[in-house]
């Protein structure tokens, strides 16, 4: 059993930051939690970012998900964004990409031991425009798909709970372009305030540049709280700074979550 559980922590081991614009769990930047959806449970979650960036262009994301629990530990989510890019030339509007990220739960957590081990695949759709003006401050917006695999670690020590993800993207190369595969990786903290309906969440993330020529690497540290409603809504809201030329200067947020 032991050897079982080393073998599945070394395989979840194995999303990019807001640079790379990639989407989480609310309010995280790239972080997944490690538990799936109850079967039969669909969950909905939208918001709307303020990316803003050293040459001046400002990235509004208008973000719509939906997960649903399809079997016993495996979820599916769909997420599509909107992107609005204003700058020197303009205000622009334009589909970004869209993702499909099924989770499947590995281990899951018990009284004695509340430690959660996932994997999750992540399939971009090339629907974002290359030449667009939000490429521009957006690496992954290539006009190629991505396949990424993502692992995540998901454990509670009352009060705090603690998200680990490290991952892998195999990156598709435009027509003469040979960019690098992504690594990506983020640490995540969530912790219950004496408030019942109030949790403070912190989160480092980074990745490695897909195209070290052109960008640096980002990395970036949020800090956000959410606000449960009831049993069912949940709102959230984070600032996010980035802490290397690869990143937004910082990044705004307000989100909801609706369970059912």
């Amino acid at each position: 059993m032991r050897a079982w559980k080393l073998a599945a922590i070394s395989f979840a081991l194995v999303s990019a930051t807001a640079g790379e614009s990639a989407w989480a769990e609310r309010p995280f930047l790239t972080t997944e939690r490690a538990p799936t959806l109850d079967h039969g449970t669909s969950r909905i979650q939208v918001g709307l970012d303020a990316a803003r960036f050293s040459s001046q262009t400002t990235r509004y994301t208008i973000k719509s998900e939906l997960t649903s629990g399809l079997l016993t530990k495996l979820d599916f989510r769909v997420e599509a964004p909107y992107l609005f890019t204003t700058g020197a030339g303009g205000t622009h509007g334009e589909v970004g990409d869209v993702l499909l990220r099924p989770k499947l739960l590995l281990l899951e957590g018990r009284e004695a031991n509340p430690l959660y081990i996932a994997t999750e695949l992540v399939l971009k759709f090339p629907s974002c425009d290359e030449g667009s003006a939000a490429a521009a401050v957006t690496p992954s917006c290539t006009g190629e798909p991505d396949l990424g695999v993502l692992a995540i670690a998901s454990k509670e020590f009352q009060p705090v709970t603690v998200h680990l993800n490290l991952g892998y993207t195999f990156v598709g190369n435009p027509p003469g372009q040979a960019l690098d595969n992504v690594v990506n990786y983020s640490l995540a903290f969530e912790y219950d305030t004496v408030l019942p309906a109030i949790v403070v969440v912190t989160e480092l993330t980074g990745a490695t540049s897909r195209n070290p020529s052109a960008y640096d690497a980002p990395l970036d540290l949020l800090v956000g709280l959410t606000y449960g409603m009831n049993r069912r809504v949940v709102l959230d809201t984070s600032l996010a700074l980035g802490l290397s030329s690869g990143s937004p200067d910082y990044t705004a947020a307000l989100g909801m979550t609706y369970t059912f």
